[in-house]
């Protein structure tokens, strides 16, 4: 079976730049080694590095699409115009829109011009323009799948062949229910959940490497490690989390922060400025790693006492989420999206969304730093439900649902 996968467009797969979709992408194609009777062919933007790395694999191939300087020119503009001008918050959504526009258009033609047995979209509504443009939608009639990471508003024009897809597969039931509401139709929407590579978390460093590690960043022995990890944004409720750290007055501990405000590019926006003034008050209680390459982040989470993630806007089902149980760690997060459905049976503390945030974020990082024997019973917890959710059922699962 051949599978085209059409990814976003934005950053490459391989995810030698980070990104949650991109690293799901590549931990499919890591297990798909392991079988012979599934082709993966990636549609994916170019990137060296990337096409360094596609090599290391006989099952999975990709189809990169190179920008020209026409095009990047012309995305700088529109990114300038909204960062300067128009000064929008959510400034990374004009990065790369005429980036996106030509990786589509690419994407059409190949389709049309070459024959696959399955198309896997991942994400976007946007991606379906590839099959909207040149009729490529009635081509794959029947063989044209969705894969849903983030709730949606609208669909850019695509309802229709959006609601006819073989098979819309969602990451949680919050999801779910979203991209019903969307379409008007409900027979052909699932939920597979997401997984991580557990293998990769369940790293076991030594004393001395842990003791080498936080002497890197400034970390005493008798600190306790607090950890964020994903895209530094105010939708990932970074500002709170700040708010809610200088309210911390007698425990002792250091907070690391992994991450950039859009994974390893340099796209900056005014909320950084804002986030500056929150880091000045609290900076010696707060490390900034800046991006950091998937494979090395099990490293900091290995060092690390307690994963906090405050989501103040509906996530889908954060990678973080399950990074952090697969490496047995307790939870601090929020009711938000999908979260409750992974993050459960008392691996988490899931705080509400409200004008008490800070307050309950700061008091329940103060019980879990100094009450060691609850978050023992969480990491129990955590490790339990990560068994529950391997990367070979997820690729399994997907699997079964595409034939």
């Amino acid at each position: 079976m051949k599978i085209a996968i059409i990814t976003s467009g934005y950053l490459p797969v391989p995810a030698t730049r980070g990104g949650a979709v991109e690293t799901i992408v590549e931990d499919w194609m890591k297990v798909n080694e392991n079988y012979n009777d599934t082709k993966f062919i990636i549609f994916s933007i170019y990137d060296k590095d990337a096409e360094k790395e596609i090599k290391k694999y006989k099952n999975s191939e990709a189809i990169f699409i190179k920008k020209n300087g026409i095009i990047n020119f012309f995305d700088k503009l529109v990114y300038g115009f909204a960062k300067y001008v128009l000064k929008k918050e959510r400034v990374m959504s004009y990065r790369y829109i005429f980036q996106r526009l030509y990786f589509l258009n690419k994407v059409s033609k190949y389709l049309k011009k070459n024959n696959f047995d399955k198309i896997l979209l991942e994400n976007h509504p946007t991606l379906f323009l590839a099959l909207k443009w040149r009729k490529n939608y009635k081509k794959y009639e029947g063989n044209y799948y969705y894969h849903l990471h983030n709730e949606q508003n609208k669909l850019y024009g695509c309802k229709d062949i959006i609601k006819n897809c073989k098979k819309i597969l969602c990451v949680s039931s919050f999801i779910k229910n979203n991209i019903k509401t969307l379409t008007g139709k409900a027979d052909n929407v699932y939920v597979l959940k997401n997984c991580v590579d557990n293998s990769l978390f369940d790293l076991k460093m030594s004393d001395k490497e842990k003791a080498k590690l936080k002497e890197k960043y400034n970390i005493k022995k008798d600190e306790a490690v607090l950890l964020f990890t994903g895209r530094v944004s105010a939708e990932k409720g970074i500002n709170e989390l700040l708010l809610a750290i200088n309210k911390i007055k007698d425990e002792k501990f250091k907070l690391i922060i992994v991450g950039s405000f859009f994974f390893d590019t340099n796209i900056k926006n005014n909320f950084d400025t804002k986030l500056k003034q929150y880091v000045d008050k609290v900076k010696d209680k707060v490390v900034f790693t800046g991006f950091v390459k998937h494979n090395e982040i099990a490293k900091l989470y290995n060092i690390s006492d307690i994963a906090v993630l405050p989501s103040i806007v509906n996530d889908a089902a954060p990678l973080t989420i399950l990074e952090s149980m697969a490496s047995g760690l307790p939870i601090i997060t929020t009711n938000s999206g999908g979260i409750p459905e992974y993050a459960k049976d008392g691996c988490a503390i899931i705080l509400e969304r409200d004008e008490n945030l800070v307050n309950n974020l700061a008091s329940s990082l103060s019980l879990l730093i100094k009450n060691k024997s609850k978050r023992n019973e969480m990491v129990k917890i955590s490790i339990k439900n990560s068994r529950e959710l391997t990367l070979d059922k997820f690729y399994n699962n997907l699997i079964k649902e595409l034939k």
